[in-house]
């Protein structure tokens, strides 16, 4: 395990040292500043020096959640929005293809905040789905093609009500019925 005087935690960025935050150190209670920041998958890691004590610690920093409502497609009442859901709607279509998980959590993270810098409490969900289907196109083709099976109709246009059963309950043709409904082969049924 990393502790906090490791030789693996010992960098600083002099560029960002005199940089003072209000976190309290866990050891002493003073009062810390930061001596690296960098970013991780889920936010932002720091590494902080107590003023007092002048141990090191480490933070991180991550979005907390959002008040953001999803409208849902077909009258369906508004749900909060959730982050893990959209990245699993996200893997789901990039399963099997060289889009790496990070691609995709970067993908969420960007969308998530495009939507909360928006500054609307509420939005509809084609418009999250207009922001993948763009975000997927810059990455893989064949996510986008699967993504957009389910969002795109026939007019190109994002969908903004669900698409009808009446296409997915059609009856499953028999594959070997010849024209009479009896077996291809001209035998008995």
């Amino acid at each position: 395990m990393v502790g906090p005087n490791s030789s693996l935690t010992r960098y600083v960025d002099t560029a960002r040292s005199s940089y003072t935050t209000s976190v309290d150190c866990p050891y002493c209670g003073g009062g810390s500043r930061v001596v690296d920041s960098r970013p991780t998958q889920d936010g932002t890691r720091r590494r902080r020096q107590c003023g007092e004590c002048k141990r090191r610690f480490t933070t991180y920093e991550r979005l907390g959640p959002t008040d953001l409502k999803v409208v849902k497609r077909g009258g369906r009442p508004a749900e909060p929005f959730d982050h893990a859901k959209l990245v699993t709607a996200i893997r789901r279509v990039c399963a099997g293809r060289a889009v790496g998980d990070e691609t995709v959590v970067r993908i969420a993270r960007a969308i998530e905040a495009e939507l909360v810098d928006r500054g609307t409490p509420a939005v509809a969900s084609w418009h999250i789905a207009d922001r993948v289907l763009a975000r997927l196109q810059a990455v893989d083709s064949v996510a986008y093609r699967r993504f957009a099976a389910d969002y795109i109709d026939e007019r190109g246009q994002v969908r903004t009500e669900p698409r009808s059963d009446s296409v997915d309950d059609a009856a499953q043709l028999d594959l070997f019925a010849g024209p009479d409904g009896r077996d291809g082969d001209g035998g008995s049924p």
